[in-house]
Formats: structure tokens, sequence, C-alpha cells
């Protein structure tokens, strides 16, 4: 890939991002009725657009006894991640500064599960096959592929105001973080002269607050990759249908079940178109889908619903951080496992001693973390890897190199300020 057809002067954001763990992935399958990669003798896990390798290293530090991977095409990122790895003596996890076409070629393990967190569409055509063709050599039958993206039609509305970002930052001169703050102040005043175009999408219309809150290289990733173009469901469906991949579902849990993100007459509207790729475009018209976190299986087995339900109970989950309390749940399974989760990660199978049946568990589960208040987490992760790289995490605080995260012992990162 052309380094020329991406930002590389500017390093991107340090964050760990949840929805990337094995334990979230598995539940996503589980909630839409199929079988999550086998955990016998560990599994393999590969990132494509690692950037600092902040995600790999963490859940690398929990899962000693399976393989982590992260390819990225800056080197600085690389080197990042190999120094915060060896400082905290994790062995596990290989990082790679490559593109995805050379990363195609590496003599790398079959993989249980490959994610890419955002990078598909700020690539080009030609570097968007080259991570589908990664994709198609390096994913195992039964394997889940992780894929958020920009989309439509929720990004319309912000189109006018990545192009002209794109033009002003073009003729500008200095580093993109320069550029970028030259054509900030140029967007500013003309939103202050009237140009309401400019704040028409969800990001120009708090444009001023957002450049306040988030850091600039954040801005830079997002609108100045010269290729960065959303894209239709449609359009990625068909890409990985290519492969052989099929849809799994969303790992933004509360997509998977309409009745907590539409109306009834919304659901019986979508419900009502027979191809499920126009249903799930129809649901981001609804919707004004403007990022996607799309799961796709190769070869995944499906499971009857007795399977599902025993599985899901099984799964250990913990209290998300920090609770929302805004949707309260009066229901009784619901209080019983909040309640049992208070005392620490565990398992929702417990509760059945206390007379709550499978199928009400799986219920109260399923909405529970639709509504952000259960994580599913490690069933076992591993107390050493964690302890030490969070001494890592804890000296550099407050240094060049911080990263502003703390591993939880099931395995999940939470941002320091949030504890």
């Amino acid at each position: 890939m052309d380094s020329a057809r991406y930002v590389t002067d500017v390093p991107y954001a340090r964050r760990f991002v949840r929805e990337l763990s094995p334990a979230w992935l598995d539940f996503t399958a589980l909630i839409c009725g199929f079988q999550p990669p086998s955990r016998e003798g560990g599994f393999a896990w590969c990132e494509l657009g690692c950037g600092h390798g902040v995600t790999p290293a963490l859940l690398a530090a929990a899962h000693p006894e399976s393989r982590f991977h992260g390819i990225d095409l800056m080197p600085q990122h690389i080197d990042f991640a190999e120094k915060l790895c060896r400082e905290a003596d994790i062995a596990n996890a290989q990082f790679h500064a490559l593109d995805f076409a050379a990363a195609a070629k590496l003599d790398l393990p079959r993989f249980d599960m490959i994610v890419a967190h955002g990078v598909y569409t700020w690539i080009d055509a030609a570097a968007q096959a080259d991570l589908i063709g990664f994709v198609d050599r390096h994913l195992k039958p039964g394997g889940l592929l992780y894929l958020s993206y920009d989309c439509l039609p929720g990004w319309a509305g912000d189109m006018p105001l990545q192009h002209l970002l794109q033009t002003l930052t073009a003729q500008g001169s200095g580093d993109s973080v320069a550029r970028l703050d030259s054509a900030d102040r140029i967007i500013t005043a003309l939103q202050g002269l009237g140009a309401e175009v400019l704040r028409l999408g969800a990001m120009g219309h708090e444009w001023e607050e957002l450049r306040r809150r988030l850091p600039a290289g954040y801005f830079v990733h997002q609108f100045l990759p010269p290729a960065w173009k959303p894209i239709y469901v449609t359009e990625l469906r068909s890409a990985v249908a290519g492969i052989g991949l099929a849809p799994i579902g969303s790992a933004t849990i509360r997509e998977n079940v309409d009745a907590f993100t539409l109306e009834r007459p919304a659901r019986e509207l979508v419900a009502a178109a027979v191809d499920p790729d126009l249903r799930e475009l129809l649901r981001d018209y609804l919707l004004m889908k403007r990022f996607r976190r799309d799961v796709f299986g190769r070869d995944v087995a499906p499971l009857d619903e007795a399977a599902a339900r025993a599985q899901i109970c099984g799964t250990t989950f913990m209290l998300a951080h920090p609770q929302d309390t805004s949707i309260p749940f009066n229901h009784p399974a619901a209080q019983a496992i909040l309640a049992l989760l208070e005392k620490g990660p565990a398992a929702a199978i417990a509760l059945a001693a206390q007379g709550h049946a499978g199928d009400t568990l799986v219920s109260q589960i399923i909405a529970l973390a639709s509504a952000g208040r259960i994580w599913p987490v490690a069933a076992a992760a591993d107390p050493g890897g964690i302890a030490r790289i969070n001494a890592v995490l804890r000296r550099r605080a407050g240094t060049a190199d911080e990263i502003g995260f703390t591993l939880l012992p099931a395995g999940m990162a939470i941002e320091r300020e949030e504890r």
C-alpha cells in the first residue's frame, strides 16, 4: 500500500477497543446463534491496522496461552508496541510493520479471529482488496472477522465538511496537525458566517466542542486520509461474500435486537424485506448509521436454541465501567445478575440454583449487555501477565509514552480515570 494514500506523519491515539476482545466476539456469535471459535489449546488472533498495538498487547498479557499478531503500516506504531511488550515481558504477541499486501505473504498461523477497527474506510480500494485478501488466506474455518467502518447514510451530512478539510489541508504547509489547525480556523470562521452546510452532520454540528475534547490525531486520521470514503453495509457484505464469509451480527450488542433500536412500524417494514442485506440497509437508513461494527464468519456452525442458551448462561460477565443506570432493570433475574456481578466477574448459570430459568437469564443478559450494564469477559485471565503490564502502565503515566488504561483481572481494560 502506497503510504501516500494514508496519513503517516502523525501517530494515532493509543486506545484499547473492548469490542475486539475474544470474549466480546464470542458473545456476539452466541447471541446471533453461532458457535464461537474453539478455545482448546489456545487461539490465534490478529489485528489489521493495530496502531500502537495497545489492544493486542493487553489481550496477550491476559491470554498467555494464545497467540496475538498486530499489523500496521507505520513503523513508529510497531516500535511502540514491541517496546511495550518487551517492558511487560509479553512473549505471545508479534508485530509487523507492513502493508496488508506484504503481510498476506507472511508465514502466519491460521487465525480464529481477525479484527480491523475503523481502518477499512480510511484506505483506498487497492488496500481494501489487500485486507480482504489477507483475511481470505489467514482466517481459518469456523473463524470470525470483525470489521468496523464509517458508513452511509449517517456520514452523508458531514461530507461537505470532509471535502473542505481535504481541500484546505492539501494546500496547507507543515505536518498534518499544523495543516488541520489552519483548516480548522477557516471552517470555524465559515460556520460563524452562516455556512450551515458545514453543520449538517453530527461531526459538523458539534465541531468546536469535538475539537476541544478529542486529540488532534483523531481528526487527522478520521478526515485527512486521501482515500477516506464511507460505504454502505451492502458494499462491505458483497466484498466479504466474495471470499466465502457470511454475516454473523454486530459487535454493538443492542443492534442485534430490533426491539431495542426500532419502533414497531419500523420493525415491521424491515421484516417485510426478503433479502437480509436489504433488511440491514433499511435499518441503517432508519437509524442514520454512521459507524458499524460488523462480525462475519467463515463456515461457522449454527447453534440450536438450547446449545446457545447454555453457552450464554456459562459466559463470564462483569459490570460495565462506568455504570449507566439510566435504564431501569426491575426484572428479578436482571436484578439477580447485577447483584451477582457486584461481587466480581461471574457466569449467570450460578443463578439457576435460585430458580431462574435459562431462557429468562438469557433474555435479561442480552438486555443488560445491550444497555451497556454488563460486559462479556474472559473466564480465566492470567493474573501474572495482568500485573506486569499494569505495572508498566503505571510507570508510564504522565510520560510521553502514557497509555491511559488499566487492565482488569477479567482481561478487560478501562480508562484509568474511570476507576
